[in-house]
């Protein structure tokens, strides 16, 4: 899940709290691996009779639409967006309709729904830090790129990441739409930003970056993005077989990181707190070896 997506969820959840009105803690719940479908079907049990009992509500209908959603049940939280937007234009509904029918393939439905938050948002005076224009303007990127349109695809995700810097997922197919389009270099810019807010169990960046190194003939740069898919396929021994020439090469600081987490990874603490103040000797404010060690023990990450 997105993490703007989520912030939004809770958002919903606080509304609704707000209210005195609760499905069963739902939005904050749903997305853990330990709910059971016993709880799910609880949760839409509590609240559907709770939408019947006040079909006007919107902060219910919006619970209950990603409850739904979180349940595989796409095509009942979009009845839910859909309802929603008959009682009044909510921007909420219009981000989960538009996203509901991305997936579904519905992409001319979802392109309106996003369109409309930027209609609204778009020249207002808190644009520039409207998080509901920023989902908008990423979901409209990531329809762009199912319309094979990669060079607008990746103006509005550069439209996103003006508002939102650290969107990890707008990186990602802000470089997706680079590799797609030739751009080579913007393309190695969003990965290596995807990668940095995001630095492991999420494989297609790296699998972006090594194509994108690739077309650059980067080719040590290319072998420590190959590394680290080896390394999200949980594959460390081979991550860190492939990363120890690189540790003193032009990618030394990535790859050192890289050898932090693996040995991290597969567990050797010593070795990863080892790894990680290789780092920090060449890079002292790196974020991720600092919170490897925090992470072991090695040091708190504000020293």
């Amino acid at each position: 899940m997105r993490e703007q997506t989520l912030d939004r969820l809770i958002k919903i959840g606080l509304e609704v709290i707000a209210a005195g009105l609760v499905i069963a803690a739902a939005v904050y719940f749903l997305d853990r691996p330990s709910s059971t479908p016993g709880l799910v079907s609880r949760q839409l049990a509590t609240g559907e009779a709770a939408v019947r009992k006040s079909p006007t509500n919107v902060g219910l209908r919006l619970e209950l639409a990603e409850v739904y959603r979180s349940a595989g049940k796409q095509a009942s939280a979009l009845e839910q967006y859909n309802e929603v937007l008959k009682i009044e234009p909510n921007e909420t509904a219009l981000l989960g309709r538009g996203e509901v029918l991305t997936q579904q393939g519905e992409l001319a439905g979802a392109r309106k729904s996003f369109e409309a938050v930027i209609a609204k948002y778009g020249k207002g005076e808190y644009s520039a830090v409207n998080p509901e224009l920023e989902s908008a303007y990423y979901g409209t990127a990531v329809v762009l790129m199912k319309e094979n349109q990669p060079k607008v695809a990746m103006t509005e995700a550069k439209k996103a990441l003006k508002i939102e810097p650290t969107d990890a997922d707008a990186w990602y197919v802000m470089g997706t739409a680079a590799n797609n389009s030739g751009s080579y270099d913007e393309a190695v810019k969003a990965f290596e930003q995807a990668v940095l807010f995001v630095p492991s169990g999420w494989c297609q960046p790296y699998e972006q970056l090594e194509k994108a190194y690739q077309a650059k003939r980067y080719g040590a740069a290319a072998q420590y993005a190959a590394a680290m898919v080896e390394l999200c396929e949980k594959k460390p021994a081979a991550a860190m077989k492939r990363l120890e020439p690189l540790a003193s090469g032009p990618v030394a600081v990535e790859a050192m990181l890289g050898l932090g987490m693996a040995a991290e990874a597969i567990p050797q603490r010593a070795t990863a707190i080892a790894w990680y103040r290789r780092v920090l000797a060449l890079d002292p404010k790196n974020f991720n070896a600092r919170a490897g060690l925090a992470r072991l023990g090695g040091h708190t990450g504000g020293t």
